[in-house]
């Protein structure tokens, strides 16, 4: 046996839920209109591990913290020509338009900083959003009807093996179709991605600190249902074909999203698809202690149809 289940810690889980119903219009001059809310959110944390320990960094497991968290470097933006203490920082690798990570050590009394960058600038992220729910409602007038469902979801931090680094359509080295990034070039400086570089400064294929590039705001509104409808019951012939009520209706399943960076940068749906050890073809996965985060891969994303229906009451 290679390995075994065991509890190895303690957590504290603290929710809240709202809900709104409602009856808006009752039958006024025709029209009946009804709608709904519900908000909740969660808080979890590690309140103890294994032997007292305060944390286990090969999970990813920090007393104090959530259970779901990244811990890695935070990206704050592209080196530039010019910029100060890019040598110290980076060492004689470090050249413009690789990523830029925070640095957290002690700095020198001329304010530059004492050391390169390693593993102890490694931030702990957490993935929880501030909030999530969804809401629905329903008009009516006369024989028409219209019904829409939505969830949204309120900051956390979403990750895409698509984007970050070993993601198989984004090594940029042109042997392959890749996703097309806005990446930095001396006549680009203002890019969102780094340059494709060198061994010098690349590991294989993939941006130093690339992990970062796949970390996104997860907030998103998702339209999840359109459903627009019309019944006839009151028509001769429909009684006389012994059909008590007749509706005709069309249906859009997740036609929008709004408010979305991740849908706005790639054009995918933000709604996790896969686990973070998933082993697709077009993306590397976290490893296998990682498995429990949910990722954005390129596993079947959620898909847009339009239905068109016909409801029949004898």
């Amino acid at each position: 046996m290679s390995s075994y289940t065991g509890n190895i810690g303690a957590t504290q889980n603290k929710g809240w839920e709202v809900s709104l119903n409602g009856l808006i219009l009752d039958n006024l001059n025709g029209f009946t209109w009804e709608a709904g809310i519900n908000i909740y959110g969660n808080r979890n944390k590690l309140v103890a591990l294994a032997s007292g320990q305060p944390d286990d960094k090969t999970n990813w497991w920090f007393v104090g913290h959530p259970i779901d968290v990244i811990y890695d470097y935070e990206k704050i933006g592209l080196w530039q020509e010019g910029d100060q203490y890019l040598n110290i920082l980076e060492g004689p690798a470090g050249k413009p338009g690789m990523i830029k990570v925070k640095y957290t050590g002690d700095y020198n009394a001329d304010g530059s900083p004492k050391r390169l960058i390693n593993s102890s600038d490694q931030q702990i992220i957490s993935l929880e959003p501030k909030f999530q729910g969804g809401f629905n409602t329903s008009i009516a007038y006369k024989g028409f009807d219209l019904g829409i469902i939505a969830a949204f979801k309120s900051g956390g931090i979403l990750i895409s093996s698509l984007y970050s680094s070993s993601g198989y359509l984004n090594l940029l080295s042109g042997r392959r179709g890749n996703v097309k990034v806005d990446y930095w070039t001396p006549e680009n400086t203002g890019a969102k991605y780094p340059a494709p570089g060198t061994s010098d400064v690349y590991s294989g294929d993939n941006p130093k600190y690339g992990s970062t590039l796949g970390y996104f705001n997860g907030s998103y509104m998702k339209i999840r249902t359109i459903t627009l409808g019309y019944s006839i019951d009151h028509n001769s012939w429909i009684k006389n074909a012994g059909i008590n009520r007749l509706r005709l209706y069309v249906t859009l399943q997740n036609p929008f999203v709004m408010f979305s960076p991740y849908h706005k940068e790639s054009g995918m749906d933000p709604e996790t698809n896969s686990y973070a050890n998933d082993n697709t073809t077009a993306a590397s996965p976290l490893s296998y202690n990682l498995r429990r985060l949910l990722t954005i891969g390129t596993n079947t994303p959620s898909t847009r149809n339009y239905l068109i229906g016909i409801n029949l009451t004898f």
